[in-house]
């Protein structure tokens, strides 16, 4: 059985947040996550050395600057082939 699930919207401090599910024999087989809000981070980004991340993504957001920054850390682990230590 196919179903489509939508949840939200989720009222955010930065916009509002809408998840869509597709769902496959009660497993999840597609996730779209859709943001009213684009602040463009990404793109500040995208003309700078890999390491200002770690600086500029703890400032996205004064809420949640920890979640920002192990996601940059983990992205950079990431990219360069790294792996993150356990204590890291």
């Amino acid at each position: 059985m196919n179903r489509r699930l939508t949840v939200g919207p989720f009222n955010r401090v930065e916009g509002d947040l809408e998840v869509t599910l597709d769902i496959t024999a009660g497993r999840v087989v597609s996730a779209q996550v859709s943001s009213s809000l684009y602040r463009g981070f990404e793109h500040i980004l995208c003309t700078r050395h890999p390491l200002d991340a770690l600086v500029i993504a703890p400032r996205i957001c004064g809420i949640c600057s920890l979640s920002q920054s192990a996601a940059a850390a983990a992205a950079l682990a990431a990219a360069s082939g790294q792996q993150m230590p356990a204590n890291g």
